[in-house]
């Protein structure tokens, strides 16, 4: 929001300078993000007259000039086509220095000396035009410093608004801030307009359709205007809003929603079909050509208009068809207040952000539409003439109720921490414009104005109280209150336990945004419909990831492609899926790890050893055992996002809680990862959640001997392995723990055989085994072997 002070002093007094107004309004929470003093380079930048004129001896295309300062009469060369003899100029002195460091000085063109500069707009940084120099009106005072009379002598603040505070969205806002502060009383504008007998109401109707979403909706007919070139007091007004000036009765709309924080809109009344304007739901595949020319198809959205069509969308942009323009002669002007929340959402949905819509989408004040509905007559009256006729149209559905407050004055002084009289807060309050009633004993009864919408509870007025009477006046106290810890949230902490084990597993965090390309569905097989944005931010950001692969494999590839090779990523974040039949999506928590190049070297291996199935793998078992989950199958994975036969599945019972294994190298290629295989794992902990059973507990070391014993099977390579040792483990009570250890295919085997070696541990916690026993489980384990799996000892 920016904020003109000269434009400011005319609704408060302000004696303080620049630097107090900033530290004033950042105090009671109004940020100053920049401050702008404008014409604070046009020093020695004086109003000149052109007494002599001749042409310069040694040029045909320069002047020889002598110019009346006031004080002195100069003698300057100039180059600019544009002047005569008794013309007005700006004449920038020896010492000027303007935009661009450019520093006037004495100089000598063309072997004759000039003693300073006529300016053009653009050497001054005041406009665009550079085709010739600035010839003021013949009234302009001699000598008189330009930036005082151009009126550029102005600061300009600029304000970051926070949300909750629609109503310091315009300068009377501001300056009800700043007057309670200084304890000023604020000037609003007087309303002076002539109404003729004829009311509104024999000439145009309104008709409020879509209750739920316009509270309340006023009109006004204001006839025979005349449309033309705003004044120049208007012009400045509307430029120092970083508006660029259309024509007297739009810049007046504009001027007063600046004033008063209330979008208005002015329709070519002669344009409209029939004399009624309707407040309605578009229909699907109604059209309009708004303001800006764009042709836009509604559905569903909030319109106004006339018997025929939509002429406006609602809170947001009018259209095309009613415009004023220089033709205009009659208008209808609008005020009103629609829903929040529906511009909001049509605002996005449309991609049309205006400063109509900025304003309505944090909620206007409805009570105040008449004020700034009569201003709004009364200014266009003043500058366009016309007749206003009596008796505005004023469609009120859903009124505000003002609410009541009570306050105490003891837990007022206990959340300032400091002791206030009642007399300073009721001071305070009633600067604020807040109504004040006796409560009790040292108690009051509140009742914030209407464009306080913010104010609902107790803690909101204490806050006023504290802002106005000032933080710095608050001493540095620690306050003596016994504060207990809450719980951490089971969910929350489940993801900070995993990022920690991340870390402690040696892989690398990263933190991705939620949102993917849509390029990423034309990658990847997404088992589940996606969520997409309606108004993304870019085209990278277009839908919600259903899951982690592509933007832990987009790192890869961007660490790729700065020579970074060796990588082990992890990720803890949530996706999301789209529920057919559900407004919001599901969200669950992921884990992902990423492994790509080499493994890290040790004092033992020295050369590069690659990632393989193995080490995902290992990862993966690492997490399951950190989460108590140990009954669990690995199973041959379908998923075409991953290799087949190099990939698998965690599953239990018949739910898939997670995949893992190499990336399909035609997903590798189409996100541009070459040299290097990717493994990636992904683990949904929301679903792991229910299978864990994460409880510690104490086994006593046994004080009887384990036994090795290593076995080397034959079997068919299509043969799953973990399931053999599964069921391996599952038949023999003693055995401890299983290991495989090497596998080998060669010629020797025979065709289609590989080699598995395993490592085999027993122990019985209650004696000593015998070599009988174990000879005894070896001799099962291999008739269980043979008769399930068909494999036999290696000879």
């Amino acid at each position: 929001m920016l904020i003109s002070l000269n434009w400011l002093k005319q609704y408060v007094d302000l004696k303080e300078d620049v630097l107090e107004l900033e530290k004033a309004l950042t105090m009671i929470g109004q940020e100053v993000e920049n401050i702008e003093e404008q014409g604070k380079h046009l020093h020695h930048v004086v109003i000149g007259k052109i007494v002599d004129y001749q042409k310069h001896p040694n040029s045909d295309k320069l002047t020889l000039l002598q110019v009346d300062t006031g004080e002195e009469t100069l003698q300057i060369v100039c180059g600019a086509p544009n002047h005569k003899l008794g013309d007005k100029v700006v004449v920038a002195k020896i010492g000027a220095i303007l935009p661009g460091d450019f520093k006037i000085k004495k100089s000598e063109i063309r072997k004759v000396e000039s003693y300073g500069m006529l300016c053009s707009e653009v050497e001054l940084g005041i406009g665009t035009s550079a085709d010739g120099i600035i010839i003021l009106p013949e009234d302009a005072p001699i000598g008189e410093e330009y930036r005082k009379y151009a009126k550029l002598d102005d600061v300009v603040f600029e304000l970051e608004i926070t949300p909750n505070r629609p109503d310091c969205l315009s300068y009377i806002g501001i300056a009800r801030e700043i007057g309670a502060y200084f304890e000023r009383k604020i000037k609003y504008p007087m309303i002076v307009m002539d109404e003729i007998i004829d009311q509104v109401s024999t000439q145009a109707k309104i008709t409020i359709e879509d209750k739920e979403r316009c509270h309340r909706y006023m009109g006004r007919l204001i006839k025979n205007v005349k449309v033309e070139e705003s004044p120049e007091w208007l012009k400045q007004r509307i430029q120092s809003m970083g508006l660029k000036p259309i024509n007297n009765i739009v810049d007046i709309t504009n001027f007063v929603m600046f004033e008063c924080n209330q979008p208005m809109h002015a329709f070519d009344f002669d344009k409209l079909a029939g004399n009624e304007i309707f407040v309605r739901a578009a229909k699907e595949g109604e059209e309009i050509i708004t303001l800006d020319g764009v042709e836009r198809k509604l559905n569903g959205e909030l319109v106004i208009a006339d018997g025929e069509k939509p002429i406006a969308i609602a809170g947001v942009i009018g259209g095309e068809a009613t415009q004023i323009d220089e033709n205009t002669k009659n208008i209808f002007l609008e005020v009103a207040y629609f829903t929040p929340e529906n511009i909001r959402k049509t605002s996005r949905t449309l991609g049309i952000f205006t400063d109509s819509a900025y304003r309505n989408e944090r909620g206007m004040d409805p009570e105040g539409i008449p004020y700034a509905m009569d201003r709004a007559a009364s200014l266009i009256q003043q500058v366009a003439g016309g007749e206003i006729l009596s008796k505005p149209l004023d469609k009120y559905l859903v009124r505000r109720e003002l609410t009541e407050i009570p306050i105490n004055l003891e837990k007022v002084n206990k959340f300032v921490g400091k002791a206030l009289d009642l007399d300073t807060v009721g001071n305070i309050l009633t600067n604020l414009e807040i109504l004040i009633k006796p409560y009790g004993p040292n108690a009051l009864l509140v009742t914030p104005p209407s464009h306080r919408a913010d104010l609902t509870r107790p803690a909101d007025i204490y806050e006023e109280i504290i802002r106005m009477y000032g933080f710095d006046n608050i001493e540095a106290k620690m306050p003596k209150e016994d504060i207990s810890a809450g719980k951490t949230a089971e969910r929350y902490e489940i993801q900070e336990n995993l990022k920690k084990l991340l870390t402690e597993m040696g892989l690398h965090e990263v933190i991705n945004y939620s949102f993917i390309p849509q390029k990423a569905r034309n990658i990847f097989h997404y088992s589940q419909p996606v969520l997409e944005i309606q108004n993304p931010l870019s085209e990278d950001m277009a839908i919600m990831k259903p899951n982690l692969q592509y933007s832990l494999l987009a790192n890869v590839r961007d660490n790729f492609n700065r020579n970074q090779y060796d990588l082990k990523f992890g990720e803890v974040s949530k996706t999301f899926v789209k529920v057919e039949g559900e407004d919001l999506a599901q969200e669950d928590i992921h884990l992902g790890i990423v492994l790509a190049g080499h493994k890290d070297k040790t004092l033992w291996n020295t050369g590069k050893e690659s990632y393989d199935f193995y080490d995902i793998k290992a990862y993966v078992e690492t997490v399951l055992a950190e989460m108590g989950i140990q009954n669990y199958n690995l199973i041959r994975s379908m998923d075409s996002n991953f290799h087949p036969g190099r990939s698998a599945d965690i599953q239990i019972g018949r739910e898939c809680i997670g995949t893992f294994g190499e990336v399909h190298p035609d997903i590798a290629e189409a996100m541009e990862i070459k040299k290097e295989r990717v493994y990636l794992a992904e683990l949904n902990i929301t679903t792991m959640k229910k299978y864990s059973k994460k409880k510690l507990g104490y086994d006593r070391v046994s004080k009887y001997p384990a036994v090795l014993r290593d076995l080397a099977i034959v079997l068919d390579q299509d043969v799953l392995v973990g399931e053999m040792v599964k069921m391996i483990q599952k038949k023999h009570s003693l055995i401890e723990h299983i290991d495989i250890f090497d596998v080998y295919y060669g010629e020797n085997l025979g065709e289609g055989k590989k080699s598995i070696a395993i490592s085999i541990i027993f122990r019985d916690k209650k004696k000593t085994l015998s070599d009988t026993e174990i000879e005894e489980n070896i001799q099962s384990i291999l008739k269980l072997i043979r008769e399930k799996y068909q494999g036999e000892i290696r000879q």
